[in-house]
């Protein structure tokens, strides 16, 4: 019989993993940051590349609360780039994902995906900042990264693109679900992985 509640064990599993995503979702960003253009493209390449782990993590861990687990640490530390706005909309994130899988019982694949499109929309939660507070963001680009950097940033961000974000990672969260679910099959299960 399946044990319904979070072991310690389980506990442990979701913080190494919840560490993996974070690094590589780190590495990904921090690539994507170096032009306007990629930058707006990180939700989308973080969920094909993150879609994967996210996958695998929820086999590992079928129980109610992992994914708004690994929801909270994302958005902690989405919050030290994104100002408030980033947490508030990772856990939203991460609350509906939660409920995507709860529908699948916690061992669909198929649900597992669904909730990863919904998942991964958290990396878009640092735009939000565009719309409550452009120009402290284009202050904060321009130190960072130069004027020229920042006038590009702000011909680029109109206030219609937080949803273009969004759509953007929904996208790349289906691509990443099913690549994920596909290595799922292919390679973790006859490893015997999950």
């Amino acid at each position: 019989m399946i044990k319904k509640k979070l072991t310690v064990k389980d506990l442990i599993v979701a913080g190494a993993f919840a560490a993996l995503y974070v690094v590589i979702m780190l590495v990904i960003v921090s690539t994507a940051s170096l032009t306007p253009v990629t930058w707006l493209m990180a939700p989308l390449l973080c969920a094909v590349v993150l879609g994967t782990v996210y996958m695998l993590y929820c086999m590992k861990i079928p129980k109610r609360g992992a994914i708004l687990i690994l929801g909270v640490v994302v958005s902690l530390v989405l919050s030290s780039t994104g100002g408030w706005a980033a947490p508030a909309w990772g856990i939203i994130c991460a609350l509906l994902a939660e409920l995507l899988a709860a529908l699948g019982r916690y061992g669909s694949k198929g649900w597992y995906a669904a909730s990863f499109c919904v998942f991964a929309c958290s990396t878009a939660g640092p735009f939000w900042m565009l719309v409550f507070a452009k120009a402290a963001v284009l202050a904060t680009i321009e130190n960072t990264y130069g004027a020229g950097f920042a006038a590009r940033m702000d011909a680029l961000t109109p206030p219609w693109i937080v949803p273009v974000v969004i759509g953007s990672a929904v996208l790349g969260g289906f691509i990443g679900g099913a690549i994920g679910k596909r290595l799922l099959k292919k390679h973790f299960e006859k490893a015997g992985v999950v």
